[in-house]
């Protein structure tokens, strides 16, 4: 089983070092990801560019590591294609130190890797949590092991794609794990000026609430109630896919491990 792990804030972030550590005796683990910070590139790729593929070194003793000067997408197609040579079960994102929920799955690197892997034919999932949160969580840890084991699983389709958010540990203990649409929101973004005569352009969303209450069953909702969110997004076409079977296999599991 060869498990490609990637991620969009580069191949010394120690959230792609938590995921490692958590997939790790699931298969043959590889890391191929971006050589610096590529946040907020959604799913793009370098057009007419040469992009690099390099080793580099693991932190892991087994795990291969691989450094490539463009964007997560480029890291998954050099991945598949040319570190192992087409023979890739699942792909898999993270961990994102920051929420990857509602309009923001289109424009994150970490969700774009993961879409661009599901568009190569390969099952796929992302996993994000709470940029305050510590990104070693055993507890956390555990839940992705049991949630990746449902993706490798032989009834997991090919192109399968996946999009987990864990609630905020400082909230307390997390209370279980649902499926979750993407919260209907609108991009709410900051400009700021800088020196050299450029902007800086930040992203947020502001949310439409109906009565002050999200909007249930949404992954903004799911966390707010302090469960792990976790969307099934059709690989080809990007849509909600509440009836997944792998979907409730995962949540079944993740509630397992949560008890």
């Amino acid at each position: 089983m060869k498990i490609l792990v990637t991620n969009d804030d580069g191949f010394e972030n120690d959230g792609i070092w938590a995921l490692v550590n958590a997939v790790k005796e699931l298969g043959d683990v590889t890391i191929v990801a971006p050589v610096g910070n590529q946040s907020g590139v959604g799913t793009a790729i370098s057009f007419r560019q040469s992009v690099h593929i390099n080793k580099a070194a693991s932190r892991v003793d087994g795990v291969d590591c691989y450094a490539v000067s463009g964007t997560p997408a480029d890291s998954v197609i050099l991945g598949i294609e040319q570190a192992l040579d087409g023979e890739v079960d699942a792909v898999v994102a993270g961990i994102n130190p920051g929420f990857n929920t509602s309009r923001n799955l289109f424009i994150s690197g970490t969700m774009g890797a993961a879409i661009q892997g599901a568009a190569k034919g390969v099952k796929s999932c992302a996993f994000s949590m709470d940029h305050l949160d510590d990104i070693n969580d055993q507890g956390v840890g555990n839940i992705i092991t049991a949630l990746v084991k449902e993706l490798i699983d032989p009834e997991t389709p090919r192109a399968s794609l996946f999009n987990v958010n864990f609630p905020p540990l400082s909230s307390g203990e997390i209370q279980g794990a649902e499926g979750a649409i993407p919260a209907p929101s609108e991009f709410k973004n900051l400009i700021e000026p800088q020196s050299d005569g450029g902007f800086e352009i930040y992203s947020g969303l502001k949310v439409m609430i109906d009565r002050t209450e999200l909007t249930p069953g949404t992954d903004l909702e799911v966390l707010h109630r302090n469960q792990v969110a976790i969307s099934a997004l059709g690989g080809p076409t990007l849509t909600h896919q509440p009836n997944d079977s792998t979907l409730h296999r995962m949540i079944d599991a993740a509630n397992r491990v949560i008890g």
